[in-house]
């Protein structure tokens, strides 16, 4: 965690507020494209999905939709996360920038940050056992491939879409982080 603060530190000091400023419209933007929008649509549907996935008593399988329900959740609490801990960041006219915070501090971030980057090495480690539960899947029998195949089906979704979302999410808390030490507001 503290290579993870050290790293926003060195990033807010090479970015100046107009470059955050200009960050924040560019994801905010990118927040109401149709690829993000369709996209938490599909993680939302995925997460009602997560509970009806059956063990298939293999273990790379049942450990890799394992991990994806672990991802997929943490993907969906942050973004629950985020948005109540919305912070408004503002410029008053006067090249000053105001933090309006409703909930959140800037250790609440570091610890976003920090959730989304272990979510982000497990996502990672599930996409290595990916091609092993796949191998595994295609060598049983028809009566067994079915759960197995849905599975694997679900993970493959799960941490396609949770790696795209983890990778905004913490695109927008970073910048929260460098935005809040950058107007000395913390």
């Amino acid at each position: 965690m503290l290579m993870l603060v050290t790293a926003f530190s060195v990033n807010a000091q090479q970015k100046t507020e107009a470059e955050l400023k200009a960050e924040r419209e560019q994801i905010a933007s990118e927040l109401k494209s149709k690829d993000v929008v369709k996209r938490q649509k599909e993680l939302v549907k995925l997460q009602a999905k997560a509970a009806k996935v059956q063990q298939t008593g293999l273990g790379s399988i049942d450990g890799l939709a394992e991990t994806s329900t672990s991802v997929l959740k943490t993907v969906m609490s942050t973004n629950d996360l985020l948005q109540q801990y919305r912070t408004e960041i503002t410029d008053n006219g006067n090249g000053e920038v105001e933090i309006a915070k409703y909930s959140a501090k800037l250790d609440d971030y570091v610890k976003l940050a920090a959730d989304l980057a272990q979510a982000g090495i497990l996502a990672a480690d599930g996409a290595k056992k990916l091609e092993s539960a796949k191998d595994d899947a295609k060598n049983l029998s028809p009566l067994q491939a079915k759960p197995a195949l849905s599975s694997v089906s679900f993970s493959t979704n799960a941490l396609k879409l949770s790696s795209e979302e983890i990778a905004l999410q913490t695109r927008i808390v970073t910048n929260l982080i460098e935005s809040i030490k950058a107007s000395k507001n913390l």
